[in-house]
């Protein structure tokens, strides 16, 4: 048996994690059925609303946009002002749900032209808005400053990629919930620290890790295949994840329609600066979770390699994981003082509906470079440190 294989069964092929694996796919599984159920009931409620869609699927029709219009307002005066409770009231009536989703298509439309009132509370969205914010600057000769070139530049991309249109993406929009999610944290990562945990701090607590160490096949080897162990054991349960949710959500509704429409077709990506179809960003996510997964996988071993208690190596990655949750959570007010941190925290950088959502840019010696080519740089110069702090940490524990 290979130095790598031996590394991975010890840390993820037991009896123990497979039998916990099998359970969180059971979960995973029946979070991704039953959250897809949930926003129109079973297939035959789904096929209403798919026939109700269908003729629509496109450019707004006006006047379907004012009919769903007053049902939508009806519905408020029934439920209030609160979103979620239409959400669930709605849930097992496919037409008023249907008027829901395309009333909500409709105030996107207009907020593609002239913004929402929130947006007063963070960058300016919208044709109109952003065309008058440009004229404005200009006026006022700050045609090279960064904020001219970076609302030029969110201008273009918006022009470019036009005014949304309606789809039928029930399914995709609830599979880029479950994948963009806080809620994702914890049913993810908890369960991969608590498995990663152990691998280093398991053999040092016995002092078994100086003998280990010290054998003929020398440290670097070991530490390459524990690392590389840890890759795979975040890769696969990741990947559990992913296929659970994505599979056990199809089946809940029996189709794939809408994996060719736009992804700003969908209500919580309508602002996403990106012309990728669902099908398209489906692989992007995909992509996107397992790389910043592996990357907390990391961190986790990392915290392993640097103490001898297990339980002290578990919490403090949960630690780590819950503190970059709660720096996501904070208040406007705080948010705005420490916003360059809690871009780059976990509970940020993980999530692609934190990600890919909105138009977001820095500034990097006076270039507009996207939020999400700097969260990758910084997930490489993160796997890269913690890397290194392994391999230089398990050569102190070694014997002479």
């Amino acid at each position: 048996m290979s130095l790598f294989q031996f590394e991975l069964r010890k840390l993820f092929f037991n009896r123990r994690n497979i039998i916990m694996l099998f359970f969180l796919i059971v979960i995973y599984g029946a979070i991704g059925f039953g959250t897809t159920y949930f926003l129109v009931g079973d297939k035959a409620n789904y096929q209403i609303y798919a026939k109700l869609a269908a003729p629509l699927v496109g450019p707004i029709n006006q006047q379907k946009a004012e009919e769903a219009r007053i049902v939508y307002e009806g519905l408020k005066e029934r439920y209030g002002d609160n979103e979620e409770a239409i959400y669930y009231g709605t849930s097992s009536d496919p037409i008023a749900k249907f008027n829901v989703d395309y009333a909500h298509f409709a105030n996107h439309v207009d907020e593609y032209y002239n913004g929402s009132p929130m947006d007063s509370l963070g960058e300016p969205y919208g044709i109109n808005v952003l065309s008058k914010k440009l004229a404005s600057l200009g006026q006022a000769g700050e045609n090279d400053s960064f904020e001219y070139w970076k609302t030029q530049n969110q201008l273009r991309i918006e022009q470019q990629l036009g005014e949304p249109h309606f789809a039928n993406t029930v399914l995709w929009d609830n599979l880029f919930k479950n994948w963009g999610d806080f809620v994702m944290l914890f049913l993810l990562f908890v369960p991969l620290a608590f498995i990663i945990a152990p691998v280093f701090s398991v053999e040092a607590s016995t002092g078994m890790d100086n003998l280990i160490l010290s054998s003929r096949n020398g440290r670097e080897k070991i530490v390459t295949a524990k690392i590389v162990a840890v890759v795979v054991t975040a890769v696969c349960i990741i990947a559990a994840y992913l296929t659970a949710t994505f599979v056990f959500g199809f089946l809940s509704v029996g189709t794939f329609e809408g994996g060719r429409a736009a992804l700003r077709s969908i209500p919580s990506y309508v602002r996403a600066p990106f012309g990728f179809t669902n099908w398209q960003f489906t692989l992007v996510s995909i992509t996107w979770l397992l790389v910043s997964g592996v990357v907390y996988a990391s961190i986790v071993a990392f915290v392993s390699s640097r103490t001898a208690n297990l339980l002290v190596a578990f919490g403090v990655s949960l630690i780590v994981l819950f503190l970059n949750i709660a720096l996501s959570a904070l208040g406007t007010t705080i948010s705005r003082m420490i916003q360059p941190i809690i871009d780059f925290s976990m509970g940020a950088i993980t999530l692609t509906g934190e990600v890919f959502v909105t138009y977001k840019v820095y500034n990097v010696f006076g270039t507009v470079v996207p939020y999400w080519f700097m969260i990758a740089m910084f997930m490489v110069l993160i796997t890269a440190l913690v890397g290194v702090g392994m391999y230089l940490g398990q050569r102190r524990r070694t014997a002479p």
